[in-house]
């Protein structure tokens, strides 16, 4: 006779609010992470373009704040051999992503689970830090701004790259006020 619903309610309720999440302002969601991997993303900015404007050395210490599924990120280990690339991102489903993303093709990778507002590494560990449309997802990307001051080197490169069509993009001047 009558069957249960094929999906329960509790699954299109959760789905509705990934849906929201991508498609609305906030934390990418990391059942979305496939569409930040896509080929096309490549014309607006590709890994090796990143990674150049980085000015990387062999023996460079880089934090990646919320490296999604890990597009920049091989690229990034590959150029620092003797050093590290440490994968910080809110959501462990992010991170298990780039971690299966990653696996077998770089060594020199870590990862850890946290808050832009509260990094959880010592002052002065990293040569390089970046984001890739992170920094308008986060709640206060002031409090951020000084965590990374906090743990950038004396003279670290920060890097901050907005992308057209992101609906957490900050313009240049709301960038620099915040700086």
């Amino acid at each position: 006779m009558g069957e249960g619903p094929i999906v329960s309610r509790a699954s299109v309720a959760h789905w509705r609010e990934v849906m929201k999440g991508y498609f609305g302002r906030g934390v990418h969601p990391h059942e979305m992470a496939f569409s930040l991997t896509l080929p096309l993303r490549r014309l607006v900015l590709s890994p090796s373009e990143l990674a150049d404007r980085l000015h990387l050395a062999p023996t460079h210490r880089v934090l990646e704040l919320g490296p999604g599924p890990g597009y920049f990120s091989a690229e990034v280990a590959r150029r620092v051999p003797e050093g590290e690339l440490v994968l910080t991102d809110l959501q462990l489903g992010m991170l298990r992503r780039a971690r299966e993303r990653l696996d077998g093709e770089v060594a020199n990778v870590r990862m850890r689970q946290a808050d832009g507002s509260q990094l959880p590494f010592y002052a002065g560990s990293f040569d390089v830090v970046f984001l890739v449309a992170v920094l308008g997802e986060i709640p206060e990307p002031g409090v951020c701004l000084r965590e990374i001051d906090r743990v950038l080197k004396p003279g670290g490169l920060l890097s901050n790259t907005e992308q057209p069509g992101d609906p957490d993009r900050l313009t240049p001047s709301g960038l620099r006020s915040l700086a």
